[in-house]
């Protein structure tokens, strides 16, 4: 035991690798770059069968102190590589059930286990698990190995903050440790928050139970965890089999705190009181049911429901919504949506399937009927988001319109659908598909006649004031001489004297990294990557949050107003800064002028020279493009001159920017014209073609 508690953990190079998410050759890079300077890259401890293995502890502390890597979870990664990477006479299986298993115990005891010896911990898991439905057996199949992975167990969960994230850090790797009846029938993030967010939004009683009848689905209930409110007492029911897979998913349940119920009722068949069943096909334990297979199962689900509970279930498309060529299948179909319990059908977008992205997904909610509704006026609400991207929009659009499907006829008229509609249950039994008959459009949010006419005013006035705006009296007092001959220096040469720096990018997550706009307020940094230099993605399109991009990277740097922006990766292209205090996004780097007035340097200058002198051409022959930074020519001017150019293009930079405001307006302005009209909902009168100084509107009409 003490021989393997002091053993180092150590790493090979794809193991580093795959540790700091980078590519296998960027680790052999990194021991060649600095394996001269004063701070190499730590030498092997050992070399097995002619690989070289690392000490991890130091690979990790020298890839932090370097800021390499693309990964800001090393110390958790490498907690789950100690943990699975430690030498061990037990079979790789057993350590990552009792991995688990440790993690559930931690988080039913609220200790740390490296408190307790092997033999008190299998008391406590004793205590915690008498009939050995989820814990006592891969505890107790560590043996003497307990109480080493018992203090593995502490320093994941202290370098992921919480058991449960540790737990979800183990989970995330199932693709890579081989989980295949897990990865097989994984989902995408989106559309797992997008089942929880429709459960929640059906469940109108807070004494409600989610059930989850498969034996082994745990994804589901965890992303609904997630979404119910922190102190919410969240109860579940779940099925369950002496399997390993059944085991692990209950042992993930209780570590993310839900309180698991056995199912019982009056008369042993179905759920009492209110409840909200989830269903995912396919499941780990049956990854190969047919069409015909999973519509017998939910047929089967909806005869035990009760009055007032429902259902959200998520599976192929192919069972759910498409054509089918199964006859019994069809008839189980049709049997369903003739209950009237089916109320909204939604095809998911492709690629929602990990491990299968070709495969199509829909989802189905299922609720009370309606019994005052005959059978031929039954209806149900039916979506098609097969193009569509499963933003914040789509969501809450689909949750709009499902929590409509499950209401009243009433309730129902009076909704204004956004990505669905409502179609009689007959016809879509008579179409054998249960897509909209009409061709899919992506959803767009609606505006009343008055809401456009409101924009329009809106955006006249705005053109109107940006029109005053543009000074049609425009100066440049220049006058012409003859071109200096003397040689440009070269920024090497302005480099050494410190007259010129460049600074590096920064390497941030791509993950920390969000829309203008999103989620971020006062606290947003504009980035600037090789997108926005070589323009194509919008200047100040992307941002990022400064107190996340301080926690991260405290020793990161911001632009300083006149910064020059470059990249040469993948090809050339330079801007200037005017604004400053932006975060660059590595490769781009900053060239910056030590002291404009002074040197006669000047930004924008530079900038313009550069794009025009070829920079980023390739020699015939050549293998890189353009060549290092070092021996670019910088133009220089008189300094006395400085302060006059600088005028003179500040001026020109405000007026260009007046300009692009008022494009954008007269943009803005076409598409609500163009969008209101289309829609019916603006009618262009004679007299706002014959008075273009005014803008006269007709109320909204029907």
């Amino acid at each position: 035991m003490s021989s393997q508690a002091a053993s180092p953990l150590l790493l090979s190079k794809p193991a580093i690798a795959d540790l700091a998410k980078v590519r296998r050759p960027v680790v052999t890079m990194w021991i060649n770059r600095y394996r001269e300077s004063s701070h190499p890259f730590p030498l092997p401890v050992v070399t097995r069968a002619r690989v070289d293995h690392y000490a991890a502890d130091e690979v990790v502390q020298w890839i932090r102190s370097r800021g390499l890597g693309n990964s800001d979870t090393l110390a958790e990664d490498l907690a789950l590589h100690a943990v699975l990477g430690h030498e061990s006479t037990l079979p790789s299986d057993a350590v990552l059930d009792g991995v688990t298993a440790l993690l559930c115990v931690k988080v039913l005891l609220g200790i740390q286990l490296s408190e307790l010896d092997a033999e008190d911990l299998l008391d406590e898991v004793d205590g915690l698990d008498p009939d050995d439905r989820f814990l006592f057996r891969e505890v107790e199949r560590l043996g003497d190995e307990a109480e080493l992975l018992g203090r593995h167990v502490d320093t994941m969960a202290d370098a992921a903050y919480s058991a449960a994230e540790a737990f979800e850090t183990v989970m995330r790797q199932r693709f890579r440790l081989g989980l295949r009846d897990l990865s097989d029938v994984a989902l995408r993030p989106a559309a797992l928050e997008l089942a929880a967010r429709i459960a929640v939004a059906v469940t109108g009683d807070e004494g409600a139970v989610f059930v989850d009848p498969s034996v082994d689905g745990s994804d589901l209930l965890v992303t609904l965890r997630d979404v119910l409110p922190e102190y919410t007492d969240a109860v579940a029911i779940a099925g369950w089999a002496d399997t390993r897979a059944s085991r692990l998913a209950r042992r993930r349940l209780v570590v993310h705190r839900w309180s698991l119920r056995p199912a019982t009722g009056d008369d042993g068949d179905g759920v009492p009181g209110p409840a909200t069943f989830l269903m995912q096909f396919p499941s780990p334990a049956a990854p190969t049911l047919s069409d015909g297979q999973i519509l017998s199962t939910i047929d089967d689900l909806a005869l035990q429901m009760r009055e007032g509970q429902s259902a959200v279930i998520v599976g192929p498309a192919s069972a759910l919504v498409d054509p089918l060529a199964d006859r019994d299948a069809e008839s189980t179909r049709s049997a369903l949506l003739r209950t009237s319990r089916v109320r909204a059908v939604v095809r998911l977008p492709e690629g929602l399937r990990v491990s299968r992205p070709g495969l199509s997904t829909a989802l189905w909610v299922l609720g009370s009927g309606d019994a005052s509704v005959k059978p031929r006026e039954r209806w149900t609400v039916v979506a098609d988001l097969g193009g569509v991207e499963l933003d914040d929009f789509v969501t809450e659009s689909v949750l709009s319109d499902v929590l409509a499907a499950l209401g009243s006829r009433k309730s129902l008229e009076a909704h204004s659908f956004r990505v669905g509609g409502v179609y009689r249950t007959s016809s879509l039994l008579a179409s054998g598909s249960l897509l909209p008959p009409r061709p899919h459009r992506p959803p767009r949010p609606r505006h009343s006649g008055a809401e456009a006419a409101g924009r329009v005013l809106h955006l006249v006035g705005e053109y109107r004031e940006g029109a005053r705006r543009m000074d049609p009296h425009l100066m440049v007092p220049v006058e012409y001489r003859s071109a200096d001959q003397a040689p440009a220096e070269s920024a090497g040469e302005l480099a050494s004297r410190r007259e010129l720096a460049v600074v590096p990018g920064n390497r941030i997550d791509p993950a920390d990294l969000a829309a203008v706009g999103a989620n971020h307020a006062a606290g947003a940094v504009r980035v600037i990557g090789p997108d926005e230099v070589l323009g194509r993605t919008a200047l100040g399109a992307r941002v990022i949050d400064r107190l996340q991009f301080t926690t991260k990277n405290p020793n990161g740097r911001y632009t300083e107003p006149g910064d020059i922006v470059f990249c040469t990766s993948p090809e050339f292209g330079v801007l200037v800064d005017v604004e400053g205090s932006s975060v660059v996004l590595a490769p781009a780097r900053i060239m910056r002028i030590t002291d404009p007035s002074a040197s006669g340097l000047v930004p924008e200058l530079i900038a313009g020279h550069l794009k025009s002198a070829g920079i980023g051409d390739r020699a015939p022959g050549a293998v890189r493009r353009g060549k290092p930074w070092r021996g670019w020519e910088i133009p220089r001017i008189d300094a006395a001159r400085v302060p006059a150019v600088t005028a003179m293009l500040a001026d020109l930079r405000r007026r260009r920017q007046a300009a692009a405001d008022l494009i954008a307006t007269i943009d803005r302005l076409t598409d609500t014209v163009v969008d209101g009209v289309g829609r019916g909902a603006l009618v262009v009168t004679e007299e706002t073609v014959l008075e273009p100084d005014s803008a006269v509107l007709e109320p909204e009409r029907g």
